[in-house]
């Protein structure tokens, strides 16, 4: 799930009376979030012509 805090997640599971044995907040690294950002903005793509 995205947009929620962990916290706010387990709750609703729990009002839902469902079970969740773990939950982690994950964050993306530097990287991913540089590569996410620039995605779009290469001068060359693999399988385009020049």
């Amino acid at each position: 799930m995205t947009g929620l805090a962990a916290d706010r997640i387990g709750a609703l599971a729990f009002e839902s009376r469902i079970r969740v044995d773990e939950l982690t907040t994950r964050t993306p690294s530097l990287e991913a979030a540089f590569m996410e950002l620039t995605a779009e903005s290469v001068e060359y793509q693999a399988g385009q012509p020049r």
